[in-house]
């Protein structure tokens, strides 16, 4: 006896009208975005995220940086993946919709744990990050975010915030409130976008992000927090850290036309005087 199972497979695209908008745009025009397709199927009754990447190495990758967490919980468990597509078990929770004091102490122990993972510390100076820093720097200031007095104050404070070394490894690149999800069953934290996780990446980058949108008002928690987890020490550079973020960050916001995250004032601080 067979089962005809595609009578139990039901899929839903509620980002469908987004990635219209984006395809025109992208037809038509020069901005930068991410090829991804996100949908949500339900087989007899069992719910499942489907992410459609732009190709095959991208998923690889993906699939290859979760399989060094599967035992965390921290992230959705991977079903399958096949080509450029990944499949998710859909993990119920309630979503984070603001920051208070247990859920930073929470994100401390989820980033010591992808920091404690084969992290490695570089010689900084024979990194590419000083250079991708300058390089982005520039780039600023061609398409004038960055006037000509800003940017010289800024390329002369550069040799003074690179440490002797930094520590690289796995990052999580885009936490973002929405990105996390308390899962009902245990109480602690589940990441539902999977590709902001990363490898063989500056550690404190995406600290650095949520920095600049949520975290400031707890950044001292959050690092005595990530102090007594053991992780590897980012804060006595994290100034650098910090700029390079902001730096790759405005960049990629221009190419993306996101308007509202480009703001030359989150550099004043990193002058040099």
């Amino acid at each position: 006896m067979t089962t005809n199972c595609k009578q139990s497979i039901q899929q839903s695209s509620p980002f469908l009208l987004k990635r219209v908008k984006y395809f025109i745009s992208r037809l038509f025009g020069a901005r930068l975005q991410k090829a991804k397709g996100i949908h949500f199927v339900t087989v007899n009754g069992c719910q499942f995220k489907r992410l459609i990447l732009c190709d095959s190495f991208l998923s690889s990758e993906i699939e290859q940086h979760l399989s060094s967490f599967v035992d965390s919980d921290y992230f959705p468990p991977l079903i399958a993946r096949y080509e450029h597509e990944l499949w998710l078990e859909y993990v119920e929770g309630d979503p984070v919709r603001s920051a208070d004091e247990p859920f930073v102490r929470n994100l401390a122990e989820f980033y010591s744990t992808l920091y404690g993972k084969s992290p490695q510390l570089l010689n900084t100076k024979e990194s590419l990050f000083p250079g991708q820093l300058l390089q982005n720097l520039r780039f600023l200031h061609q398409i004038d975010i960055l006037p000509q007095a800003a940017y010289q104050d800024l390329q002369a404070a550069v040799p003074d915030l690179v440490p002797d070394q930094v520590w690289v490894g796995f990052e999580y690149t885009d936490p973002v409130l929405k990105n996390f999800i308390l899962r009902a069953d245990t109480g602690r934290i589940c990441v539902v976008d999977v590709d902001g996780l990363a490898g063989n990446e500056l550690l404190g980058i995406g600290v650095a992000k949520a920095c600049v949108r949520w975290l400031g008002p707890y950044q001292s928690l959050f690092f005595s927090s990530l102090a007594q987890q053991g992780a590897p020490d980012i804060q006595k550079y994290f100034s650098f850290v910090e700029l390079y973020f902001l730096a790759k960050w405005m960049k990629r916001a221009f190419l993306e036309h996101d308007w509202k995250v480009i703001d030359s004032a989150l550099f004043e601080r990193f002058r040099h005087p």
